[in-house]
């Protein structure tokens, strides 16, 4: 998952911080992610790490524990989020080049689906590697 899945920009900065903090071999903890946001000025100002100590806080007192057992659907869950919004931002590039694109280059815009199809691909990869067997679970 990247951080640019996520629509809500303070949540996608979040996103990239821990995405940081698991790269460099440690777990996501709340104190983790703050401390590197710290250390490497992602949260410069008192204001900045005042907003970051509060949603980490909101945040982890709000997840679920075992937090592995609905990350996967979390995954998908942004994945799908993310891969509609592109869809209606072709969609809304579209209606708009109908009224004032010149036609020789309306198909080309018209194919131009790059963004939407890599988010389906990854939408649906996440879904059949991470997603529980449901015949394993039900045995």
């Amino acid at each position: 998952m990247r951080a640019t899945d996520l629509a809500d920009p303070m949540t996608a900065h979040v996103l990239h911080l821990v995405i940081e903090v698991v790269a460099a071999g440690q777990a996501p903890a709340p104190v983790t992610v703050y401390t590197h946001a710290t250390a490497t000025g992602h949260a410069p100002g008192e204001h900045r790490r005042h907003w970051l100590a509060r949603w980490l806080a909101d945040t982890y007192s709000h997840t679920p524990t075992p937090v592995p057992d609905v990350a996967w659907h979390l995954k998908t869950a942004v994945l799908e989020a993310a891969w509609r919004r592109a869809l209606t931002t072709h969609a809304r590039r579209l209606l708009h080049a109908t009224e004032h694109t010149p036609t020789e280059l309306l198909a080309e815009l018209a194919d131009d689906t790059e963004a939407a199809d890599e988010l389906w691909t990854r939408y649906r990869q996440a879904l059949a590697e991470v997603a529980p067997n449901r015949l394993e679970v039900a045995a």
